[in-house]
């Protein structure tokens, strides 16, 4: 009964979270609340054992290891074309900070490194991945997460996204595009929160897609 009834609770948790973001899905905030009420559920649970399983990410979390803190000023002294420069030169158009995508809460097992690490690297994975900040590009990148790591919250965005479409009266069809492609390129990419990519600021943007195998050309 005990077990139940926090299932139960969680997935109110879970319908609360995701009510308030389809209220208002471009806030970053109703994106945290959704996936705070994710983590402890069996679908985070299976998103860890899956994540855990690529021999390469499970050592960075053996290792405990962290990125070092991001100037994105130094970042944009590299040459044009590297990653460390792309994304900088992304946050910063955006108006975006480091500070505002790192998690302040400690790290203290396997489900709080993965989602410190996810969080942390969303929007290196868009210039990655080279999928722009636009509606339909952010449901392409879901595609790409849900492929790649097996992320509910990937899927609480999807069925966000295309709900709003729905109720908005929006064309289906390029959201679609770039879900599918997202998708497939995900399975054909290695894992790429398995990679430091934070220490590969000055390696061209180019030569990291080849090596995580994503195509060069950015996703239309």
């Amino acid at each position: 009964m005990q077990i139940n009834l926090q299932e139960r609770l969680q997935s109110l948790k879970l319908l609360a979270s995701l009510a308030a973001f389809l209220k208002n899905p471009g806030s970053l905030d109703s994106v945290l609340a959704v996936s705070a009420s994710l983590k402890d559920s069996p679908l985070a649970e299976q998103m860890t054992r899956h994540l855990l399983d690529n021999p390469d990410f499970a050592q960075l979390v053996k290792n405990g290891w962290r990125p070092q803190s991001i100037d994105l000023s130094a970042l944009q002294t590299l040459p044009a074309g590297t990653l460390g420069r792309c994304y900088a030169d992304q946050l910063i158009s955006q108006g975006i900070t480091p500070d505002s995508l790192i998690d302040p809460s400690p790290i203290n097992d396997e489900r709080d490194y993965i989602t410190h690490r996810l969080r942390e690297t969303h929007d290196i994975t868009h210039v990655l991945t080279g999928f722009g900040i636009d509606g339909d590009s952010e449901l392409g990148l879901q595609g790409f997460n849900l492929a790649q790591n097996r992320s509910p919250l990937a899927v609480m965005l999807i069925f966000g996204g295309m709900l709003t479409a729905l109720q908005n009266d929006e064309p289906l069809a390029p959201m679609l595009r770039a879900l599918a492609k997202g998708f497939q390129m995900g399975l054909d990419a290695e894992l790429v929160i398995s990679r430091k990519l934070e220490e590969g600021w000055d390696r061209p943007l180019n030569e990291w897609r080849s090596e995580l195998r994503l195509p060069e050309a950015i996703p239309s």
